[in-house]
């Protein structure tokens, strides 16, 4: 077959995917090709250019995906093993989502357009529901940055049902299920930064914390007796009022000017 003739065929399987609603199945691919006898690799350019063509072939993942899928699992695997009491998390979540019958994406999206054409709870409530497993998928990918498992599936149910309330508004470029995946990740990962700052921000307290017993201890030992906030404020060059708040959460308490001891 011919430079000319493989063209030829080429155009008369978009013409078969345009018939089927731009849709192919990989053995009919391959059918069509069965006469030259080709090579994997030139299968995966014959699929590569169809994608290119916007023509889905059903079961196909570029070569390139498909590496950054291995890769993706790959590092899963490396992930800190789940601790006892994710194991215990997961098991029960997974149980309770054995129960769900799930259904196919064609369905989802229909329920996606129901929900952003009406509003309607029953059918938010049923999304969310068939959503769930996605949550869970999800909130994998973000293990090993201290959050638990159970912590970040909670923060992507919450992500979750806030995007369903926001879903008619979703950018046009996104599809209704990329944008409720977005908004779950979006979700999560701002719960991932929150909790780091707050554990920096905990951290830089008992740092400030530490350094004012050392100051109090080493005034103490100068003075050789209990000091004021006044006295501290001075000697540490910072103002009273932060000093008095850090003693409250340190749960010291110097003497004041008045309550010296002669």
């Amino acid at each position: 077959m011919n430079r000319e003739e493989f063209q030829n065929r080429l155009t008369e399987l978009g013409e078969l995917a345009g018939k089927n609603g731009n849709r192919l199945t990989g053995d009919q691919v391959r059918e069509f090709f069965s006469a030259m006898e080709l090579s994997e690799e030139q299968y995966e350019l014959i699929f590569a250019y169809l994608a290119s063509r916007q023509i889905v072939v059903a079961g196909y993942v570029p070569a390139k995906e498909e590496e950054e899928k291995k890769q993706q699992e790959k590092q899963q695997q490396e992930k800190q093993p789940l601790s006892e009491e994710e194991r215990h998390f997961l098991k029960n979540y997974q149980a309770e989502l054995a129960c769900l019958e799930l259904l196919e994406e064609q369905e989802l999206l229909a329920l996606c357009r129901q929900v952003e054409e009406t509003g309607d709870e029953l059918t938010k409530a049923k999304l969310t529901e068939q959503m769930l497993p996605e949550v869970l998928r999800l909130a994998h990918d973000f293990r090993g940055q201290e959050l638990s498992l159970g912590d970040l599936v909670q923060e992507g149910n919450i992500g979750l049902m806030l995007a369903l309330e926001t879903l008619g508004m979703r950018p046009p470029k996104s599809t209704p299920l990329e944008y409720l995946r977005q908004e779950i990740c979006r979700t999560m990962s701002q719960a991932v930064e929150d909790d780091h700052t707050e554990k920096e921000a905990g951290s830089l307290l008992v740092d400030r914390l530490n350094h004012l017993r050392d100051e109090i201890r080493k005034l103490t030992d100068e003075l050789e007796r209990k000091v004021s906030v006044d006295e501290l404020a001075m000697y540490m060059d910072m103002p009273v009022e932060e000093i008095e708040n850090l003693l409250k959460l340190a749960g010291e308490t110097p003497k004041d000017d008045g309550e010296r001891e002669e």
